[in-house]
C-alpha cells in the first residue's frame, strides 16, 4: 500500500459499502474528499506529492468549487502563486467570478480533489477558456477515473481506480445492498 494510500485510509476518507457517485455511477469504494481536505497535515502531504509531477510553471491555480477550491489554495500556497475558483452556475456550467479572477494569456493550473469522470475538471476547463487563458496542466489529488478523459491530460498524487458500475448493471444493487449517497 502506498504511503499516500495508507494515509487516506487512515483519516478515514476510504469507504467501503455501496455508494451513488455525483456522476450518476455506482461504486463499493467511497472517496470522502473532505477527509483529506479537512486536516491540512494531509492535504499538505498529497500536495507535496503533486508538485514533483508538474512539468511547468503556472501564473495561477484554478480549481472548481467545493473541494477543488481547498486543493487550489494549498497547491498555490506551496507554489506562491494565486488562486481562482470556478464556481457551478444554475446551468450546470462553471464561471470564474469572485476576485481577480483569470486574466487573458495567464499560464493556468488547474486543480481538482477526486476524478472519477473529469465532469469538473471539463467544466473549469471551459470557464478559463472562455477567459483567453492558457490551460497549461491538470493536477488531481485522488484519481479514481476507470477510463482515462481523451480531451485532456492530467497528473495525480495518487491513483485508486476501482469499479464503478451503470446503476442498471451494479452488482450491489441485484444483491440488494442499501445505496447510500455522499457529498457532492
Amino acid at each position: 500500500m502506498s504511503d499516500l494510500l495508507k494515509l487516506a485510509t487512515e483519516c478515514g476518507a476510504i469507504k467501503q459499502g455501496h455508494f451513488l457517485l455525483s456522476s450518476g455511477l455506482h461504486s463499493e469504494v467511497y472517496v470522502e474528499k473532505f477527509h483529506l481536505l479537512e486536516r491540512p497535515e494531509v492535504l499538505s502531504a498529497f500536495v507535496a506529492a503533486l508538485l514533483p509531477k508538474l512539468k511547468d510553471s503556472y501564473d495561477r491555480v484554478v480549481g472548481p468549487t467545493m473541494g477543488g477550491l481547498i486543493v487550489a489554495f494549498e497547491i498555490a500556497r506551496q507554489l506562491k502563486i494565486p488562486a481562482s475558483y470556478a464556481e457551478k452556475l444554475e446551468d450546470g456550467s462553471f464561471e470564474i467570478r469572485r476576485g481577480r479572477g483569470v486574466k487573458k494569456g495567464e499560464k493556468i493550473l488547474v486543480a481538482d480533489d477526486v476524478m472519477t469522470t473529469g465532469g469538473s475538471v471539463r467544466r473549469t476547463l471551459e470557464a478559463i477558456r472562455k477567459r483567453d487563458a492558457e490551460v497549461a496542466e491538470v493536477a488531481v489529488l485522488v484519481d479514481r477515473a476507470g477510463e482515462v478523459p481523451r480531451d485532456f491530460t492530467y497528473v495525480y498524487a495518487l491513483r485508486h481506480v476501482l469499479p464503478v458500475y451503470e446503476p442498471a448493471n451494479c452488482p450491489m444493487c441485484e444483491q440488494g445492498v442499501e445505496l447510500v449517497k455522499l457529498g457532492g
